[in-house]
């Protein structure tokens, strides 16, 4: 690879990095319309965010063999409660996250 090549691959990464950074201010520039995107985009990507996590802890699971995913499941199962009684996403997450790497390195192992 020769040096010019390096001074474009460079540049590039650098414009991309400066695009994504200033396109959002350009596109929304303050108006009613973009203000309303906004408060969807507020609304909705908390639990958006949440059903991608699930997804990707439950991806790689064997449910159908031992230990049958149960650490995830009492995960998943904490993960709820606790939203559902405090109804803040850092404590439900940061808590289970906790609880099922316990389980992972230290409960299941001793099981199987």
């Amino acid at each position: 690879m020769s040096s010019f090549d390096i001074v474009i691959i460079i540049l590039t990464a650098s414009l991309a990095t400066i695009l994504t950074r200033f396109l959002p201010f350009i596109i929304f520039k303050k108006s009613k319309e973009s203000s309303k995107q906004f408060l969807l985009f507020e609304k909705v990507m908390p639990l958006m965010i949440m059903i991608i996590l699930v997804f990707y802890t439950l991806k790689d699971i064997k449910f159908i063999e031992f230990p049958f995913g149960i650490a995830e499941i009492i995960a998943v199962l904490l993960t709820i409660i606790l939203h559902l009684k405090y109804k803040n996403i850092f404590l439900s997450i940061f808590l289970s996250t906790f609880f099922y790497m316990i389980l992972v390195q230290f409960i299941v192992p001793k099981i199987v």
